[in-house]
């Protein structure tokens, strides 16, 4: 596996970039949730990809047959460690929860990065053989400052054997460096949550 170095920053509670981060991450989380608990309420636990069949739908004990309308025949997934059924979209039933399903992925999909989006700092360096994608990660703190760890490189140009340019990490210029044994020690706090909202 390839080695990137990495640089640590830290981005101010007071400023009104990472005020509107940290609302937008807030929203997409409760966007994401309301959709898992969607899920939930037919008794799943979580989701799992099936190779070759895709998303599926998780319980922990077997379910009498025919007690989820919708999904298709069940098979126990060590990796998943309980039943897995798949929506079976030959039905109306199992299109809605197909429909369910992809709709969920999608909201955590933009949940997972819309801290990086909303505060513009969004980027993944692609490098090693085989390919290692290193991505630029943004944590919001309790006290509403930001923490970021991004890779310290760049992307190889477009050409050459290479046919595509991912984007560059880009730090806002006011952005305050620090070092990893800080970055470390502040990604041990709390983080932003439903408690200290109202702060965004």
């Amino acid at each position: 596996m390839s080695y990137v170095a990495r640089k640590y920053f830290v981005l101010p509670a007071d400023r009104e970039e990472v005020k509107r981060g940290i609302s937008m991450f807030m929203l997409a989380k409760s966007d994401a949730r309301a959709s898992y608990r969607e899920i939930e309420a037919h008794g799943a636990t979580g989701m799992c990809f099936v190779p070759g069949k895709g998303w599926g739908m998780t319980f922990k004990d077997r379910p009498e047959a025919g007690k989820v309308a919708g999904l298709g025949r069940f098979s126990f997934v060590e990796e998943a460690k309980g039943w897995v059924a798949v929506p079976d979209k030959r039905t109306s039933a199992g299109k809605k929860l197909d429909e369910l399903l992809q709709n969920t992925i999608d909201l955590q999909e933009i949940w997972q990065w819309s801290l990086e989006k909303s505060l513009g700092i969004y980027g993944v360096v692609a490098c090693g053989f085989p390919t290692v994608f290193h991505h630029c990660v943004a944590k919001p703190l309790a006290d509403g400052r930001v923490i970021v760890s991004t890779p310290d490189a760049k992307n190889r140009p477009v050409g050459g054997g290479y046919s595509r340019n991912f984007e560059d990490p880009v730090i806002p210029n006011w952005a305050v460096e620090i070092s990893a044994e800080e970055y470390k020690a502040l990604d041990a706090l709390p983080e932003f949550g439903r408690e200290n909202a109202e702060a965004a």
